[in-house]
């Protein structure tokens, strides 16, 4: 490879080189122009040779008048040299052109020696010369054709201010470029945080970024590789264990009742619902398992759900609409999903306390089903995570304070398959809302993870 192409590939797979060329480049730009507007507009630095040549010009252009001056030699002399000019004195006050500027609105340099006579720059005359000669005082705009022309406060702030305008434009198109996968990466990442382990960004770059962006590709199958393993293991263990259960309750029927056998029948059917929710998880992810969409009255449904939990803890009340209200859904998995709401709901509120209230709103395109309690509420730092399998705030686990940490999971995985969404709100010491939203055609995207 030739030292050419090995400096092209190095520039294409670094990009902090890339930065420090762009950076480098703005510079060297600067650079130049303030030489070239250095050496071409500052005419302070040059004042004495500009001065002294347009004095030199001004005194033959003077040679040119008659002495004392008459105003029709003036006026050829004018015409023939393309010169701006004002004659006063003794019998003469002369202007070439009505808007030529007066001798008190024109500010020239001073000079070298101190005497009355000017020359230079100025914004009303241009590059002229104010001088005296006898009783006899001329101004004169010596470039032919254009007064005012060469202001130093004028044209090269103006240049100065657009060449800075583009040259921060072109910086920051190419950074902006440059960075795009910064940007990328960022909606990525929050994506992955939301939930959606499916995310993928494609990337031609080569550079760190663009290997950055390949190396996320990987982490997020390699999440959804363990993730899969992970809840493959429990569906196997799953059904490993119903086997034992089965002929644990055959030995339990021939043994004799007593607080024992109770206790142990209590376990296996906490056992056997907790298989239950894992089998129905990895159903909702099945493609021969998927829910069976149907126009359902959830105005019913709920209140169906309120009616079987109504005895427990302080009692569930429904609010909300009692019309019927339509949607496209699978109402078994949509009533084990509130019926697993009102059951952690009524697990953490205290008996003597507010009943739990469900609720059923009606927003025209989707149909928003809640679950208030009064109860403990949820720590800030585990909302993000209590929809997770297994996840119990009580890190104990405590037959006494929840279930085994599937029933909120498998509620977040049949509303994600119905294309729905949960919204969670929770304040320690005043409890927890739950709100599911539902599309009423049934045709919402899935969508991952809960909101906060």
């Amino acid at each position: 490879m030739t030292p050419r192409r090995r400096l092209a590939g190095r520039l294409r797979a670094s990009l902090f080189l890339k930065i420090l060329l762009v950076f480098a480049g703005a510079f060297t730009a600067v650079a130049v122009y303030t030489a070239t507007s250095f050496w071409f507009f500052d005419w302070q630095q040059q004042r004495l040779s500009v001065r002294r040549t347009a004095l030199n010009y001004a005194g033959l252009v003077l040679a040119e008048l008659r002495d004392p001056p008459d105003t029709a030699s003036a006026r050829a002399v004018s015409e023939r040299l393309g010169v701006g000019m004002r004659i006063a004195g003794p019998g003469v006050e002369w202007v070439s052109d009505p808007n030529f500027p007066a001798f008190a609105d024109v500010d020239l340099p001073e000079g070298a020696d101190g005497g009355p006579n000017r020359a230079g720059f100025s914004s009303e005359l241009g590059f002229g010369a104010d001088l005296r000669r006898g009783d006899y005082r001329y101004l004169l705009s010596l470039q032919a054709g254009r007064l005012g022309f060469g202001s130093e406060s004028t044209t090269e702030e103006v240049a100065d201010t657009i060449f800075m305008v583009l040259l921060l434009a072109c910086v920051y198109l190419a950074t902006r470029y440059l960075l795009r996968p910064v940007r990328v990466l960022s909606e990525g990442v929050e994506r992955l945080r939301q939930g959606d382990l499916g995310v993928e960004m494609e990337t031609r770059r080569t550079d760190e970024l663009g290997q950055l962006m390949i190396s996320f590709n990987e982490m997020a199958r390699t999440v959804r590789e363990r993730i899969r393993a992970r809840d493959q293991l429990l569906v196997d263990v799953s059904h490993e264990i119903r086997s034992p259960l089965t002929r644990m309750r055959v030995a339990l029927a021939m043994m004799p009742d007593g607080a024992a056998k109770e206790s142990v029948i209590e376990d296996i059917e906490e056992t056997e619902a907790m298989i239950s929710e894992l089998l129905e998880t990895e159903r909702l992810d099945s493609p021969h398992g998927g829910i069976a969409k149907a126009p359902t009255d959830l105005a019913e449904l709920v209140e169906e759900c309120a009616r079987a939990r109504a005895d427990e803890g302080p009692g569930v009340v429904v609010e909300g609409t009692v019309r019927p209200v339509v949607a496209r859904v699978d109402a078994e998995r949509i009533r084990v999903a509130v019926g697993n709401l009102l059951s952690n709901a009524l697990r953490h509120s205290a008996n003597d306390g507010p009943p739990v209230r469900v609720g059923l709103e009606d927003r025209g395109d989707e149909v928003v089903i809640s679950v208030r309690d009064c109860g403990a509420g949820i720590e800030e730092e585990d909302q993000p995570r209590i929809f997770e399998p297994f996840y119990r705030v009580d890190r104990s686990r405590s037959k006494d304070t929840g279930g085994y940490g599937i029933g909120l999971s498998l509620v977040k995985r049949i509303v994600e398959a119905h294309g729905g969404t949960i919204v969670l709100e929770s304040r320690v010491g005043e409890g927890t809302y739950v709100g599911v939203e539902l599309p009423v055609n049934g045709n919402g995207e899935r969508r991952d993870g809960p909101r906060w």
